[in-house]
């Protein structure tokens, strides 16, 4: 789902709020209304009051026309104040708004409200959980101590480097921007590449920015399957090179023909110095990654991406539970 689709989306739930609301003020007044006769008589005054007023004016009989307007403000007191001796005011007979800054109209000054950018908000985590298990990833349930202190044939610490990781993630969430570098994470299956990506990808969203995550094996099959049916780019391709943040998980698990690497290159080149970008692969070797793809892919991604190298070993061992990664 593309920006423009999420904020049609949201504009006409908002737009049902509204007539939420105002069809249950309606069957409030209209219950209030029911058991009290006598508002139904107050109103009947007050509009004949209001239309007699209207007349003289008309007449030109201007006092008789404002004895007649305070009449209806008489009228008004006492439908208050007798509204007042139910518990009820003419507030409880009015819509109540989901959000009271724009009233359900989903803009203020013109602008969209806060609650239409929520709900985009909302929407774009509903499409991001569906490919993804977003709402069990966030930095909080991102384990370090899974990671060894040492490891045979290491010279340095898998958990030191996974601190290290960690806090450059998470500095990286916390200030996220346009501006902000491609990350290429590499390691082997079940170290918690997914799971910190995702949780990048959580704080990214609240912040307001527009977040797609996709496996790249799901991208490129919806990819082939589109362009089988029309022949022509398509709208999932345009989402995949506009969103702020894109997670591409599992690079490299893709079906590979010479249509599949003209488009990861081509999102790659597009996104690259526009759109940051956040790659996860198992390909750990240059010449694994040389030997699959091209000399043009394979250099944009370790030459142009931060690189975050994991290692240790895997979770999903230690923890059957564990999520991917």
């Amino acid at each position: 789902m593309n920006r423009k689709e999420l904020y049609t989306r949201a504009f006409q739930t908002v737009e049902s709020r509204r007539q939420k609301a105002e069809v249950q003020a309606l069957h409030r007044s209209e219950e209030i209304y029911a058991a009290n006769p006598k508002l139904t008589e107050l109103d009947r005054r007050k509009s004949a009051a209001g239309g007699a007023a209207a007349l003289l004016a008309a007449d030109g009989k201007t006092e008789e026309s404002r004895k007649k307007l305070r009449e209806m403000q008489e009228i008004e007191g006492e439908k208050v104040r007798f509204l007042g001796e139910l518990g009820l005011s003419e507030e409880s007979m009015s819509p109540r708004w989901f959000c009271g800054r724009c009233q359900d109209t989903g803009r203020v000054g013109g602008l969209a409200c806060t609650c239409v950018e929520e709900e985009v908000k909302r929407l774009r985590r509903e499409t991001v959980n569906e490919s993804g298990p977003l709402k069990l990833c966030s930095f909080d349930s991102f384990e370090l101590e899974k990671y060894p202190q040492h490891l045979d044939g290491l010279n340095v610490s898998p958990r030191e480097l996974m601190q290290h990781h960690f806090q450059n993630a998470v500095t990286y969430a916390n200030e996220f921007d346009a501006s902000s570098e491609s990350l290429y994470m590499f390691g082997d299956a079940g170290l918690g590449k997914t799971h910190l990506a995702l949780s990048i990808a959580s704080v990214v969203l609240d912040r307001g920015f527009d977040v797609v995550y996709v496996s790249a094996q799901n991208a490129f099959s919806r990819l082939e399957e589109e362009r089988r049916q029309w022949g022509v780019n398509s709208a999932f391709f345009q989402t995949l090179l506009e969103a702020d943040l894109l997670v591409l998980d599992d690079l490299g698990t893709e079906y590979l023909d010479a249509y599949t690497r003209s488009r990861l290159y081509e999102l790659i080149n597009t996104r690259m110095n526009r759109k940051p970008t956040i790659y996860t692969t198992n390909i750990c070797e240059p010449d694994q990654l040389l030997q699959r793809y091209t000399e043009k892919i394979a250099s944009r991604l370790l030459g142009d991406c931060y690189t975050m190298r994991f290692i240790g070993l895997d979770i999903r061992l230690q923890d059957p539970y564990a999520l991917p990664g």
